[in-house]
């Protein structure tokens, strides 16, 4: 991006949101493009139409000076980066001209300036677009993962003995998989869960085993420490495969159960089907096989980093920029 762009400090709102019933991944991918955006001299602010911050996501927004600011009309804007569940309804109401919309399930039917669809290969969605950026070149991760990557080797072979499982089913779990699963993940002298809740996700009050965690600041740290991954099928199977971390997904909201196969399909992880109600004991034995095989292990952890090198909200940042620059 050149040196006019940078200096002019252009303008541009992410409008994403983390209700109760959506999870965290569309603010988490908003923070993660905010940093790119305020890398390269853009300053970025932030609406939230559902929900509110957790913790880590205003100590992350604070680090980077991102504002929360109101939904208030605002012709000052040089660029609309929308990322939310229902882009149909939102994007209607913002200028297309201006317009970069996050669509993971290819719902937009207004036209942009840009889509970007970084969830399935190929956005089949229909509307008039200017540009389409597609597959997972642009499933954006936080700084905190690219940098644990960039400091990171390829993987070349699993760690064998007693192993560490990270468990966690996104940032709000609505229909409480957690509870559902994490009272059988006992892996006895095999391996060891830890148990994850997000921010917005509800605290139990049931004896799970091994550690339980909510929201910690520390979690690409555990991620990238971390030998198995069990996983909601959202946004986190693209951070642990930017790790190299094998990775078992289950669905724990209705628009995971495509997106899962997908994603299994490049051999970054093994999809096990819709984590509301799904067989606790198939979950257990999935976990065993794969800690029983080091050589999958290592071949998922080659295709997930072969897959997601980080960088992805580098490039919608950059997008994002060229229709700043084009609407002005």
């Amino acid at each position: 991006m050149g040196d006019a762009l940078i200096a002019s400090s252009p303008r541009i709102r992410l409008i994403a949101t983390c209700g109760s019933a959506e999870g965290r991944g569309h603010v988490g991918r908003a923070l993660a493009i905010a940093d790119a955006l305020v890398a390269r001299g853009a300053a970025p602010e932030l609406v939230l139409l559902r929900g509110a911050l957790g913790n880590d996501e205003s100590g992350r927004a604070a680090s980077i000076g991102l504002a929360v600011v109101d939904t208030a009309p605002d012709d000052a804007i040089d660029a609309f980066i929308l990322d939310v569940p229902d882009v149909a309804e939102q994007a209607a109401a913002l200028p297309a001209e201006r317009l970069l919309v996050i669509d993971d399930r290819d719902a937009l039917a207004s036209p942009a300036a840009v889509v970007v669809q970084p969830s399935q290969a190929t956005w089949r969605g229909h509307a008039a677009v200017g540009r389409v950026l597609e597959g997972y070149r642009y499933a954006a991760v936080g700084p905190a993962y690219r940098h644990h990557r960039d400091a990171t080797e390829r993987p070349a072979t699993a760690r064998r003995g007693r192993l560490d499982v990270l468990v966690c089913f996104g940032g709000s779990d609505p229909a409480d998989v957690t509870g559902r699963l994490a009272p059988h993940l006992d892996g006895s002298d095999r391996w060891q869960a830890t148990i994850i809740l997000g921010a917005g996700a509800r605290p139990s009050t049931d004896p799970w085993p091994g550690p339980v965690l909510r929201d910690p600041p520390d979690l690409a740290d555990r991620m990238a420490a971390t030998d198995v991954a069990l996983l909601g099928a959202g946004t986190m199977k693209f951070e642990a495969a930017c790790l190299a971390r094998p990775a078992l997904l289950v669905a724990a909201a209705d628009d995971q159960l495509a997106v899962g196969p997908a994603w299994a399909s490049t051999g970054a992880a093994d999809y096990l089907g819709d984590g509301r109600t799904i067989d606790p004991m198939s979950v257990m034995a999935a976990i065993d096989a794969l800690v029983a095989d080091p050589a999958r292990r290592t071949a998922m952890s080659i295709a997930g980093w072969d897959t997601v090198d980080g960088h992805a909200a580098d490039r919608i940042a950059e997008a994002a920029l060229a229709v700043a620059a084009g609407g002005r």
